[in-house]
């Protein structure tokens, strides 16, 4: 809704309604004497109602158009401009949506004043009768106090909101599964998803994560845990963040089949607001929007856990816990952490071992990682470096007329020859491999185009450490391939698609997510044949042979753990 700029003309030129003036309270002590003052505050916001209204429905959605139970694309219609009234609490879009609910709500009053709204994303107040935007320092008290309560109710409300959308969702799913009966093979298949403007890059990573729909729905969708250590501790969970369930809301969309391409703009918002380099809608790095899109979920759900383990012990403070409490929560906070669904699923663990080839000395480091990024080789050779140069770890090499060894000594500490190994110490159930295609060149970026082989099934085993985890000693830790990201042009104009491998769920992926055997709702597909491969670009979708697909200049490959 664009809100006009305040008049400067005087509070009496500035009224424009044909109803009779309502007195003013000239004795009231609310009032600020500076700025305009809105005549209708006192007969047009009631604290008591909103707080009554916002108790029992969904906070910033339209009343009306949920009502309506109106989908575009697969999604809820669920206009971002929603307005609150200040009289009773309604809930509706404002005058630039489509259904103008807000404006029609007054309209509609006849014998009482709901002219005074508030904007549940800007906080801008305005008033139907005066047709002027209010500031909470120049009208009574009560304007201000109730806006501090409805901002301070958003925190509450917002991740309950979404999950009672996904609720809608999910009934309407189960009425389409139902009327579609038994028909139809056993192979999901693949929805396009509409660029919003240059956002193939999204579009492409999340038809690699769609197709892990049963896995991700089935981990995230939980509300409670049970964390060991001496004694259990039963955590009641609170409803997912905003992103969390856009997400969540986003994958059960993707699996209505009988619609065409799905509108990813609900979730490309929410991220928008954790990462706002994206909302520009220029050419973006996938693997950065890929990061992105995991760290914020999974913040998201630490926070969750943590909340849940910190409302078990009653909710303490600093104050009120004593040293056996904090100790309690912080150790049942470290075993939350890990049955975060993010790291369950996409997390795995890489060793960097150091040893100093003059002292022998090895030193340690473990770090987390979502994806492993490979460097690729060009096919051209390289111009010679001719002046020597300081390596990674400090061994200084020169070019032609020989090589240093020993140590070197600087301001800075004293360098000497090393070698390093990683190794993976926890696979993770879906690996990422990131083939680096750009990179720096001067001042300028430069993208290799080489074709690159990749294998449809990887043993990692060669790349594990001898006490990794979840991998028995000897054998084999296979990976399937399911999707490819590839980005096809240069760094001036390109463009991302994705080869997406259709088939059955797999039971062996969620029992090595979840730890536990027969786990109901997925099946075995019964043969290769029940796959193919899909290419999707945007909203075009066209099964390809998998020939194609292993021909594609790949920049992201996704794989799933089989054995």
């Amino acid at each position: 809704m664009r809100v006009k700029q305040p008049s400067k003309a005087s509070p009496e030129k500035a009224k424009r309604s044909k109803r009779p003036p309502i007195p003013h309270d000239e004795d009231s002590s609310d009032d600020v004497a500076v700025g305009f003052t809105c005549q209708h505050i006192s007969h047009a916001v009631s604290v008591h109602h909103v707080k009554k209204a916002i108790a029992e429905n969904l906070w910033s959605v339209c009343l009306e158009c949920l009502k309506e139970r109106r989908f575009c694309d697969g999604q809820p219609i669920l206009p971002p401009d929603i307005w609150l009234c200040l009289k009773c609490g309604f809930q509706g879009c404002g005058k630039n949506s489509e259904g103008q609910h807000s404006l029609k709500h007054f309209k509609s009053w006849r014998a009482e004043l709901h002219c005074i709204i508030i904007n549940l994303s800007t906080w801008i107040i305005w008033c139907y009768e005066c047709d002027e935007k209010l500031s909470t320092h120049c009208n009574k008290k009560v304007l201000a106090q109730t806006v501090d309560f409805l901002q301070k109710h958003v925190s509450k409300t917002q991740t309950s909101a979404f999950s009672r959308i996904i609720k809608l969702c999910e009934e309407k799913c189960e009425t389409g599964e139902k009327n579609k009966g038994r028909k139809g093979g056993s192979v999901t298949s693949v929805k396009g998803i509409t660029n919003l403007g240059n956002t193939c890059f999204f579009n492409a990573v999340m038809q690699g994560e769609n197709t892990q729909y049963f896995i991700i729905i089935k981990s995230m969708h939980k509300i409670k845990l049970i964390l060991f250590l001496k004694d259990p501790l039963v955590v009641e969970l609170s409803s997912p963040g905003p992103l969390t369930s856009a997400l969540f809301l986003f994958l059960h969309s993707m699996k209505e089949t009988e619609r065409g391409p799905l509108s990813p703009k609900v979730l490309f918002n929410q991220l928008c607001q954790k990462a706002p380099a994206f909302k520009s809608f220029q050419q973006q790095d996938s693997q950065e929007l890929l990061h992105y899109l995991l760290d914020a979920v999974r913040t998201e759900e630490t926070k969750r856990i943590q909340a849940g383990i910190l409302k078990a012990f009653n909710n303490p403070t600093t104050k009120t816990a004593d040293d056996e409490t904090r100790k309690k929560v912080k150790a049942y906070g470290r075993e939350g952490v890990k049955m975060n669904f993010i790291d369950r699923i996409f997390i795995g663990e890489l060793t960097s071992t150091v040893m100093c080839e003059e002292c022998s000395n090895i030193s340690t480091v473990k770090d987390p990682f979502i994806d492993i990024s490979l460097p690729i080789i060009e096919e051209r050779v390289s111009k010679p470096v001719l002046l020597g140069r300081i390596s990674k770890y400090g061994s200084l090499q020169e070019t032609d007329t020989g090589q240093y060894s020993g140590t070197v000594t600087k301001a800075e500490g004293v360098y000497t020859n090393a070698r390093k190994q990683l190794l993976i110490s926890a696979v993770p159930a879906i690996l990422i491999l990131h083939l680096k295609r750009f990179h720096q060149a001067g001042l300028s970026l430069r993208k290799v185009n080489r074709h690159v082989d990749f294998p449809l099934m990887l043993d990692l085993a060669p790349f594990c450490s001898a006490t990794c985890k979840n991998v028995s000693v000897g054998g084999k830790v296979l990976y399937g391939l399911y999707g490819v990201v590839e980005h096809s042009g240069s760094m001036r104009g390109g463009h991302y698609t994705a080869y997406v491998k259709v088939r059955t769920p797999s039971r062996k992926l969620l029992e090595h997510i979840t730890g536990k055997k027969n786990v109901p709702g997925l099946k075995e597909a019964d043969s290769e044949s029940a796959s193919q491969w899909v290419h999707v670009s945007d909203t075009y979708v066209q099964v390809v042979p998998e020939s194609r697909a292993l021909s594609a200049q790949a920049y992201l490959l996704f794989y799933e753990r089989i054995l």
